[in-house]
């Protein structure tokens, strides 16, 4: 499938975001707040935690993660994975990964971050003439920016990671340099409409998300789609990644 431009999600939500600016600073104070709105489904916003508060939940798509803020405009992630047995010929293995996120700038309207990004990948062979573990650490980093507040709002971000070989979902080796756009609006006081859209900058690899949060408290629930459309990524095993994915996730706020 060839490249699917984002400039058009763009536009739109820029039409849709800026008519509604004046009347989000006048109902701000009176709404509740989203206790996630450090992320979307997938990635980040320019938005951090609270400085001393923290996370624990299940990221989309299905990770285990805490997140903790030592100070504000500070913010530390991490998760991951383990399976105990994986494909025929294969042992343990693992997904994790660690994230530094910075915010440069937050005047509760716009939000600017960056930040940096290791993933960890481990994998047992059992069988075969080489035996024993494979381990790869996957650096990277981003910037993002978030125009408007939590009620109706843009993400825009930057990214980058040195895929190694071999690494097993389906990423190719060398540079991998992505753009995300990611809109978010509020339904109601308790719900919020998600999606985001990512592109790979040097090929023709697309993801998309649409999903909906629902948040009360200290609590999110966020229930959704992921979008494969090119139907070609596949895992080290060769199993091809069905192109739409349920997507679910849920955060607890702490502190």
């Amino acid at each position: 499938m060839k490249h699917l431009s984002i400039i058009p999600f763009f536009l739109l939500s820029i039409l849709l975001i800026v008519p509604q600016a004046q009347a989000q600073r006048a109902r701000k104070d009176t709404l509740p707040r989203d206790p996630a709105s450090s992320s979307l489904l997938v990635m980040p916003t320019g938005r951090t935690l609270p400085g001393g508060t923290g996370t624990l939940g299940l990221a989309a798509p299905y990770i285990p993660y805490g997140a903790f803020s030592p100070a504000d405009n500070w913010q530390v992630s991490a998760g991951g994975v383990y399976v105990f047995t994986s494909e025929i010929g294969y042992g343990e293995e693992y997904y994790s990964y660690l994230i530094l996120k910075h915010a440069l700038f937050d005047d509760g309207n716009t939000s600017i971050a960056v930040g940096g990004a290791v993933m960890f990948w481990g994998r047992q062979t059992v069988t075969g003439p080489f035996q024993g573990w494979k381990r790869v650490t996957i650096p990277g980093g981003f910037g993002v920016v978030t125009f408007a507040g939590e009620e109706s709002a843009l993400t825009l971000g930057v990214g980058f990671a040195d895929i190694a070989g071999g690494f097993g979902i389906g990423l190719n080796e060398g540079l991998l340099s992505g753009i995300g756009l990611g809109y978010e609006t509020r339904l109601s006081p308790n719900w919020k409409l998600l999606t985001e859209h990512f592109s790979n900058v040097f090929a023709g690899g697309t993801l998309h998300t649409l999903g909906v949060r629902y948040f009360t408290g200290r609590a999110a629930f966020d229930m959704g789609l992921i979008v494969v459309p090119n139907g070609d990524v596949q895992l080290g095993s060769g199993t091809r990644i069905p192109r739409v994915l349920p997507l679910l996730g849920v955060s607890i706020h702490i502190g």
